[in-house]
């Protein structure tokens, strides 16, 4: 009994070191392969010299056996685009990394593309192979480069942007008063976190219906399309006068367009679409800005604002907010002759509405409209107003608070379907031929809003 009890301790230590759990015995089993995250990690559009953003991919042991991977490297080696990081090591190449059963790894990827002579997008691709057991598996890596034109903080003169590379906004650009910043058409323009192009010159923004210009955040990656305050947007400072801003997309901004150039020339806006701004779409500050054939939609504060007085004219365009995520507490038309949270006030104010649309399905705020004083506005009429509080002062010549039927908002698509109390609506201006888009209007019964109604 003593003897017993003597070697119990020994016997309790050799039956535990005899039952190595499950998980953490490697097997050697050819089958015994890796399962992965994705098959492709996929990079939407990298601007060469500047790098992208890092990639996870995570590889997981589905084995109820340990695993030992023998080798993660890249197939194009020391000449791949890529760079990996395993378990928190950046290498180009790991060995013998034990996987329990049911466990998972980490492998972060950054796509690394030199300049190349091309201006056109172009693929670079590699795989990341893996060696376990003998047998070899893959994942892809495919990344489209774009060769372009960086732009970083400091002041420009008079020149040209072309369209055949991509522009990227790396901080503050400053066009210099007296100088003239010209924008190709079909020319695209990326703004990179906080960058802003500050116009103290002149802007002339030669987009058309069919090559837009294209404004929008440095992020190319699909979740990133609608996401707003990427960038800050365009700003207009008070030595600009005489700008010009055609058939251009403005998205992804603080502030699509902030103009405050009081006793200037004024801004044209004419067929551009403003979506997705953290704060106001155009919003001016004592100044005079033409919206035509404009389309202007889920902003986080106004569509449209005009603060301070000013003279403002709408004409054929689409103020609208339709499922936005932010949280609006402010009328998506508001032309006021005060700046909130300052002593500027009783400013001259003058505003003209003519065959628009300016609605919301609802959200925070069921009037979509503020003007005041009541008297600047001179003309409102043949619109689609969502408004109580002007219900009264408009209530001849404008339907309101009546839903205009977009073909699919929630697909951002504002055009009218074939109901809609907006279509004939409008009056013919005979200065305004073409909508947003250079389809012809009606000579006689044009719709309202920046879109003229065809029939599929």
């Amino acid at each position: 009994m003593k003897l017993l009890l003597a070697i119990l301790p020994l016997l309790l230590l050799l039956s535990v070191f005899g039952c190595e759990p499950k998980d953490e015995v490697i097997t050697t089993d050819p089958d015994a392969v890796l399962q992965f995250s994705a098959d492709t990690v996929l990079f939407d559009t990298v601007f060469v010299s500047r790098g992208s953003i890092t990639k996870r991919l995570k590889v997981y042991n589905r084995n109820e056996k340990a695993v030992r991977i023998s080798e993660i490297t890249l197939a194009g080696a020391a000449s791949s685009p890529y760079q990996l990081t395993i378990n928190g090591v950046q290498a180009p190449l790991a060995n013998n990394l034990e996987l329990r059963g049911g466990d998972s790894l980490y492998v972060l990827v950054k796509a690394n593309i030199n300049p190349t002579d091309q201006n056109q997008p172009f693929l670079a691709a590699d795989s990341i192979l893996f060696t376990t057991n003998g047998q070899q598996q893959n994942v892809k890596l495919v990344a489209y480069g774009q060769n372009a034109y960086f732009h970083r903080k400091g002041s420009i003169g008079t020149t040209t942007w072309p369209a055949d590379k991509p522009h990227v906004l790396l901080d503050s650009v400053l066009v210099r008063e007296g100088e003239v910043l010209t924008i190709e058409k079909g020319a695209r323009v990326y703004g990179y976190n906080k960058s802003v192009l500050l116009v103290a010159g002149q802007l002339q923004v030669q987009g058309t219906p069919q090559e837009r210009v294209v404004f929008s955040g440095y992020r190319r990656e699909k979740e990133y399309l609608t996401a707003p305050g990427q960038w800050e947007g365009i700003r207009v400072l008070a030595t600009s006068g005489g700008n010009s801003i055609k058939y251009a997309d403005i998205k992804n901004t603080l502030y699509g367009l902030r103009i405050g150039n009081p006793d200037k020339a004024g801004t044209l806006v004419e067929g551009c679409t403003v979506a997705h701004a953290l704060q106001g779409g155009v919003v001016a500050f004592t100044s005079e800005v033409q919206l035509v054939n404009t389309l202007i939609y889920n902003c986080g504060q106004y569509g449209f604002g005009g603060l301070g007085g000013g003279a403002y004219e709408l004409l054929y365009s689409t103020i609208v907010s339709y499922q936005n995520p932010l949280t609006r507490e402010t009328p998506l038309l508001t032309v006021v002759d005060f700046i909130p949270e300052t002593e500027i006030e009783n400013q001259p104010t003058s505003i003209r509405v003519l065959n628009s649309i300016v609605y919301s399905d609802g959200g925070s705020t069921v009037d979509e409209v503020l003007i005041e004083p009541a008297g600047a506005a001179t003309e409102v009429s043949n619109n689609l107003l969502r408004t109580e509080r002007h219900r009264e002062q408009f209530s001849e010549n404008n339907i309101l608070n009546t839903a205009p039927k977009f073909k699919a908002p929630a697909k951002y698509d504002f055009s009218l379907d074939t109901l809609s109390p907006a279509s004939g609506a409008a009056k013919v201006l005979p200065n305004i031929l073409q909508d947003i888009k250079g389809v012809t209007r009606s000579s006689t019964q044009p719709d309202a809003g920046a879109y003229e109604r065809t029939i599929d």
